[in-house]
């Protein structure tokens, strides 16, 4: 082998060594243990065991798939073929719930949908009622409504995304030959746009059957999913069962994550141009349709705006006191026991870490994504499938048995925190990068080996710059998502470790409401923050991200 190749293909397989040390390495280990050391329930017991839970974990992603199709379906037609004034503002408002950590979502939907939340105040002033009216923000109802409003965005921008690019012509010659509006939605729209609802029922569906913070939230312990379960397990040294529970997710979510992944390679040769689908002004609707769309969208303030919008209310306003107080505020920024700025300087710390770790991870692992090469390819892809398809608390158990625990790290587990954060990120890191790799024209590679530039000039001088808008766009979103990951942070932290999201969650524990929604309110201006700075270095931001 020449060693420019040599050098490259160390290069390339990095990150991979790299994952298997962080990722297969302590997960496996986790596995065998648990299933070898006769510790816990078999196999056979917990499935027996789990059932309950594996069929609720099933019943509430179905729902919530659907509640999310139902309710984003419409909105990605209107956004695709409505045209008026202010449409990108609507557009980032529809994208931000997927940009908030989900215990931000926890405070939002409590002050909103909750007891003695905007709507129960506003039920109980009509109706003139001393006690609580109406509380969505429990059970089943409040799991399956925060479930839609983090997932109606992914399948509005999925499809909307899909039916811009459809070719007026088309439809244009199914109306002239007497199609009417449903028959040309049957053959035409519905065809098109099936690869991608299709691709936003998968992930819809896998984000769901994982979701942690919010069941574990709403859930009160009489709701539990096969993540809460797991997270159970190995809170009480039951490594059979959790090792179990891992291996039936694990089967779950990567068969689901391969067939996404298929399906995404598959349509990624068959992107047009976008915004060619004909739009339409509002007055062109007849009045019933126009009434109907007002319906639509007043409904999205209430379901999307609504709990962003009450995390302003839930910063200031003490339910308890039921007063407005600056409380919250003060106990971040002061030295009160278990408050202060040591949550805020952890997440920005570990964050910016996460950050790092994930651009210099990602850059080769989208390079090896991409290669020819006959065993990079197909290992970098299944790399980077694994973080999405592996439970977070496994990842944190894992992280924290094979090697903080060996290498004493157990007693300031600071890295291991990093190192979770910076696996969980990964993918999308990598996704972005590769959108922005694969953007790149040939010539103008094909232009530098002519000017004799060798592999590294043409990297630096030549690859990065063009990759720059991509790196940013993955550096930020991994931020986002490291400054907001509560799952195994909160397994693996000591209280000096705490960041802002482990303290929203330990401060709703205590029923520290105003201090829990202070918190909440500084993690969504830095998440809101991100994702701008996202939106203004790539046009591909939204698009190419989500369509990973």
């Amino acid at each position: 082998m020449a060693p420019r190749n040599k050098g490259t293909y160390i290069a390339l397989a990095t990150p991979l060594v790299v994952l298997t040390v962080l990722l297969v390495y302590p997960v496996v280990s986790v596995i065998f243990r648990g299933l070898t050391a006769g510790a816990g329930m078999t196999f056979t017991d917990t499935v027996i065991f789990n059932w309950p839970y594996l069929e609720f974990t099933i019943f509430q992603a179905i729902l919530s798939t659907i509640m999310s199709l139902l309710v984003g379906l419409p909105g990605a037609m209107l956004l695709a073929r409505l045209k008026f004034k202010g449409k990108n503002i609507v557009r980032a408002l529809i994208i931000t719930p997927f940009v908030l950590p989900p215990i931000v979502v926890v405070i939002g939907f409590l002050q909103m949908f909750g007891q003695y939340g905007v709507i129960d105040s506003f039920l109980m002033w009509a109706l003139r009622s001393g006690s609580s009216v109406l509380n969505l923000a429990t059970d089943i109802p409040g799991i399956i409504l925060a479930h839609t409003f983090y997932n109606v965005p992914l399948v509005i921008l999925l499809v909307s995304a899909s039916m811009e690019r459809m070719n007026p012509e088309i439809e244009e010659a199914a109306e002239i030959l007497g199609a009417d509006s449903l028959q040309r939605f049957q053959r035409i729209t519905l065809p098109h746009i099936m690869p991608s609802l299709i691709a936003a029922t998968i992930l819809t569906f896998l984000f769901c059957f994982m979701s942690f913070p919010i069941v574990l939230a709403f859930g009160h312990g009489s709701y539990r999913t096969i993540e809460v379960q797991i997270w159970n397990a190995f809170r009480w040294a039951d490594y059979g069962q959790a090792s179990s529970l891992v291996l039936i997710q694990i089967l779950f979510t990567l068969t689901l994550a391969l067939a996404y992944s298929r399906l995404a390679r598959s349509s990624d040769g068959a992107r047009g141009p976008t915004s060619s689908i004909k739009t339409s002004s509002l007055s062109s609707y007849r009045p019933t349709e126009v009434i109907m769309i007002i319906l639509y969208f007043a409904a999205m303030l209430i379901l999307v705006v609504g709990p962003i919008a009450s995390i302003f209310r839930a910063a200031f306003f003490d339910p308890i006191a039921q007063r407005y107080t600056l409380d919250g505020f003060r106990y971040i920024f002061s030295g009160e026991a278990g408050g202060g700025l040591r949550p805020l300087i952890n997440s920005l710390f570990y964050s910016s870490l996460a950050t790092l770790l994930s651009v210099g991870l990602g850059i080769p692992l989208a390079y090896a994504h991409g290669s020819k090469t006959r065993f990079l390819r197909p290992l970098s892809s299944i790399m980077v499938l694994l973080p999405l398809g592996i439970s977070s608390i496994t990842v944190a158990y894992g992280l924290m048995t094979a090697i903080a625990v060996p290498t004493g790290l157990n007693i300031n587990p600071w890295p291991i925190i990093v190192l979770a954060q910076t696996v969980i990120g990964l993918p999308f890191t990598t996704r972005s990068i590769e959108i922005s790799r694969r953007s790149i024209d040939p010539l103008l590679i094909e232009q530098a080996d002519a000017l004799g530039a060798s592999r590294l000039q043409r990297l630096f001088f030549v690859e990065l710059p063009l990759l720059a808008p991509g790196i940013l766009v993955g550096a930020v979103f991994a931020f986002a998502m490291a400054i907001g990951e509560m799952s195994a942070t909160l397994f693996i932290a000591l209280p000096q470790n705490f960041t802002l999201a482990v303290a929203i969650y330990d401060n709703l524990g205590v029923r520290k409401f105003v201090e829990a929604g202070a918190s909440a309110l500084i993690l969504m201006v830095a998440c809101i923050v991100a994702f701008l700075a996202m939106e203004k270095v790539s046009e591909e931001s939204v698009g190419g991200i989500l369509k990973w």
